[in-house]
Parts: structure tokens; sequence; C-alpha cells
């Protein structure tokens, strides 16, 4: 599977060294599927027990408690550590201490636990003592959750989250760097790892190709043997032994709960990194509707040249200290959908496509559907980087506003023009653009919304009518179009580009120097900025052209 191209990336790819894609956190939900309705679960426990007459809430909650006994003796005896996590402790960094330095170490090397809600079953019962129901708590209670860290040959560290209340629910929580650089170890390739990602001094191409087996379907056998590995022998059984799953058929089944698929661009320089990425946030910033871009300060100077002397290249590097520098997080977020750019180690740029739940990809659930998942994953991230860069390098032909001002015959149906003179008009233009970066596209309905918030108008006043003609007349434009087989929206990156090129040149040099002109600033600060020196120079040069033409600003 090749890299599929994207215009960001084709724009700068003089400035790169390599390119690689991975697939970066897996959860994956491991759920029992009689365990899920009352009737399931009623038929669950005859199996277990012979007949349901202890079937009630006293016993569920002695389950969970012979879970806990059972767990916390065979820690003991095995010397494994249990660490109890507080409220807003990260888990992970919790496990990050307990790590074994061994390499060859494989199983279990810590149990946390922490109090988590979960949907628990209740039991109501007649004054016979007939079941009259079994259903879920109507408020989730607080119960008691285990985190068992594995250390893993193939996939490395592996977490596994269980509840101890039946049917026992998991997630099974692992990162596909870690599966790409044991199997560049295996294979003695080159890849130096800094974190969570490889750097430079990695074979970049070598790494794309093992990254991309993480995109085939035989990942999915893969990931359903490692849950077969561990779930059973060394979670499971603290609450069932082997004979008491066997004889009540008690067999995980798996889905996809969240992904995270990213592009990760090495630059030559990392000076050069860092000056694009800074320009790429000022000029899309405003167009695209950015409100979360925040910056961690670090303390290190990122480096120029692009080698680095006394490094081993020819085995897999782990790095033990990261470089702090100053990191910027660029982020979109959709619903349970987020797409971000970030700057990782000295030379890294990554883009990221992350599904929070990918029941919002819609493509199903289920482990088989993990392929396609992860495909819909990769068109959204080569689209995102494709509107980024629209944005980013917009572009405006000869003629363009006077071609916008004409009319339009689409079929039988003349429309209007796009005037951009008129503020409705400009405000559906920043809308599209700001709706651009929207996985799937937008509805009508997102349209008026946004459009509302910036006109200041009520629903009323501008309604999904209002926007459904609006958007006509940029169809037959051909800035924006249908998505086959839907009710959303899309703008092309070719329109973006446009709009974008008319709000920059409306807000980044019509308006400033028009302002400047109207009312001269008094004297110029001592320190300057290559932008506000270039306004300078152009209001005075505009003063003198007025002055010629024989127009006075007032």
């Amino acid at each position: 599977m090749t890299t599929q191209p994207d215009d960001l990336s084709q724009y700068y790819a003089e400035l790169l060294e390599g390119i690689y894609d991975c697939v970066d956190r897996i959860v994956l939900n491991a759920f029992f599927p009689m365990g899920q309705t009352g009737g399931g679960m009623r038929s669950w426990w005859r199996s277990l027990h012979g007949d349901d007459s202890q079937l009630d809430d006293k016993h569920l909650r002695e389950m969970a408690g012979t879970f806990s006994r059972r767990l916390h003796a065979f820690c003991a005896k095995q010397g494994i550590p249990i660490v109890e996590a507080q409220s807003g402790e990260r888990k992970h960094e919790l496990a990050e201490p307990h790590v074994p330095k061994d390499p060859t170490f494989r199983g279990l090397f810590l149990v946390i636990t922490g109090n988590a809600p979960a949907p628990i079953w209740e039991v109501e019962r007649n004054a016979a003592g007939q079941i009259t129901e079994i259903r879920h708590r109507k408020n989730w209670p607080f119960v008691k959750h285990y985190y068992f860290h594995i250390m893993d040959r193939e996939w490395g560290h592996v977490t596994i989250r269980m509840c101890g209340y039946p049917p026992f629910g998991a997630q099974l929580i692992l990162n596909g760097h870690e599966w790409v650089e044991r199997e560049a170890r295996r294979k003695c390739l080159t890849a130096v790892k800094d974190g969570n990602c490889f750097v430079e001094g990695s074979d970049f191409d070598a790494v794309n190709r093992l990254a991309a087996k993480l995109q085939r379907p035989e990942t999915i056998g893969r990931l359903r043997e490692l849950c077969e590995r561990w779930i059973y022998s060394t979670c499971l059984c603290f609450a069932l032994v082997h004979e008491e799953q066997k004889r009540s058929a008690f067999a995980y089944q798996y889905s996809v709960f969240q992904l995270e698929l990213s592009r990760n661009l090495l630059f030559l320089r990392g000076t050069t990194m860092n000056e694009v990425y800074q320009k790429l946030i000022d000029r899309t910033r405003a167009p695209l509707d950015l409100k979360q871009v925040k910056t961690i300060f670090g303390f290190s100077h990122r480096p120029h040249k692009s080698a680095k002397r006394g490094r081993e290249a020819v085995q897999v590097v782990k790095a033990v200290e990261a470089h702090s520098y100053d990191l910027t997080v660029f982020k979109v977020k959709w619903g349970n959908l987020t797409l971000k750019i970030y700057d990782k180690g000295g030379r890294v740029l990554r883009v990221e496509v992350v599904a929070h739940n990918v029941k919002d990809l819609r493509a199903g659930k289920v482990l088989d559907k993990l392929s396609e998942l992860l495909k819909r994953m990769r068109e959204m991230l080569v689209r995102f980087l494709g509107t980024v860069q629209a944005a980013h390098v917009a572009f405006l032909d000869g003629g363009a506003f006077e071609r916008w001002s004409k009319p339009t015959q689409r079929g039988t149906r003349r429309l209007a023009g796009i005037d951009l003179n008129k503020a409705r008009n400009r405000h559906v233009v920043d809308a599209v653009v700001a709706l651009s970066t929207r996985p799937g596209g937008f509805t009508l309905a997102q349209l008026a919304e946004a459009v509302q918030q910036r006109a200041g108008r009520s629903a009323k006043a501008y309604s999904s009518r209002n926007a459904a003609y609006d958007l006509a007349k940029l169809k037959g434009k051909k800035l924006v179009h249908r998505v086959t087989g839907s009710r959303r929206y899309k703008a092309d990156p070719s329109g973006v580009r446009a709009m974008c090129a008319y709000l920059i040149l409306r807000d980044k040099v019509i308006k400033p120097l028009l302002a400047g002109v109207v009312r001269p600033f008094g004297r110029a600060p001592k320190n300057q900025s290559p932008v506000d020196q270039h306004y300078v120079r152009l209001r005075e040069e505009l003063n003198r052209t007025f002055e010629t033409i024989g127009l006075a600003a007032a």
C-alpha cells in the first residue's frame, strides 16, 4: 500500500526528507454478546449455576468481590504491583516507572485500579421471589475497574481495562508505533523512535512500508490473536476460572471504539519546519475559523542542521529522554472526530485524524470493519491537508470577481451572481470556508447556523431555505458540490483556494490599508513585524497614488 499523496506534502516536497503514515492509538471493545440483554444475562447465569435462583444484586456484587480478592492474592504471590489511581491521575503516566527494562520480558507487569462508571445489571423480583425484570441501572454507578498492563512480544505495551462486574466488559488499548518498532527490530531496519514518533535518522521509506501493513485486512487477525492471547488467561480468569468459562460458553466478541491515524512529515531542517508551520497557522486560522490553537512552551532550540553525528544507524533506537521544544497544536474538532496538526521532536510535523468514537465514521464498528474505517480516515486526512493547503496558499485568477458577480444558468433555472459587496454573500463564503474541514461535508442546516452566527441573525431571519439558495449560487460557480447519494455538500480545494484568496485580500490587505489611510497612525513603534513594514510602505504609496488621481480619503 503506497502513501496517498496530499497537496501540503507535495507543495513542500523539496523541504522534506521523508514521510510515513502510521496507525497510532487503537482501542477495541471486548463484549460478551449474551450479557448485553436481560434475557441473555439470565440464560448465561443458568448455564453457569444451573438455575437463576441466586441471580440478584447481592450475588452480582459477590462476583465482583471474588474478582478483586483473587487478583490481589495473585499479584501478592507473583510480586506484581497494584497501584490505586486517584481522580484526575493519568493511567499511562502511573505505568511508565513500572515498564520492564528487560527487552525480553513478556507478560503482566502492573495492575492499576480505579473507579469509573459502568452499566451494572439490577434484578427485580416479586413477592413470590420470581424475577420480573433485569435491567441496567438508570444512572451508571462508579465501580472498580482494573487496568492490566502487559508486555506483548508483537505489540509491546498493551493495556486491558476490565470491569469487575458481570458481564466483565473490557477494552484493549495499544499503539501501532509499538508494533512497527518491534517489526523493524526483527528485520534489522533503521528506525529511531522518540516517544511516539519516528524521527530523524530513521529509514522513512522502510518505516512507511512496515506501517502500511497495519492498514491491511490481515491486521484484523493479528488483533484478534492478541485479544485471545491475553484476555482470558490474564484478566477474565480472576472472575471465571477456565472450567466456568467453558461451562457457560463465555466468549468475547470485539469491536473498534477509537482510532488514530497520523501522517508524519520529516523536514530537512527544524527551523524550516517551524517557519512553515507558524506561517500555515497564521494564514489559515481566520479563514478556517480555528478556535483551538495553543502553544506549550519548551526550552530547547530546534536543530538547524539535517544530520546528527555519533548516532548509530543499524538498529531500532528508543529514546530515553525527549527534547523539550515549543509545541503548537492546530486542532479542528467536529463531534467525535478531531483533525489536528502539531510538531513532534525537532523536525517532524504530524497530521492526525482521531476518531474518539468510530460510529461517526459510518462504516460499522465490528473488528472486521477495521480496514474500511482506516480507509475513511485516510481519505479524511488527505482531504483535510488539501483544504489546509488551499487556505494556506490561496489563489485568485484574473477576472474571478467579475465572473462571480455574473448570473449562472443551471438547467432552466437562472441564479443570481455572487456579489461580494453584500454582507450576506460575504458571510456565506466565510461560513463555507470554515465548514470545509468538516469530515463528510456539511448540511444546509449547519451552513445556516454558521451564517446566523456571523451575521447575528435569528433562525427565522436566515433559514435553511436561504442557505439552499445561497449554496446554489456557489454550486453554479463550481465552488462547492453535493456529495453523491447524500444531502451533504463539500467545498472543492480549488473553491476553498479562491474563497480564501478573497477573504485574505479583503481582511489582510484592503481593510488595513484603507483604515490606515483614513485614520493615519501616530509615531510608528520601534520594532515592527515584516507584515507591518509592508503595510507602512503600501500605505505611503497608496497616499501618493490618491494625491495623483485627486482622491481624498475621508
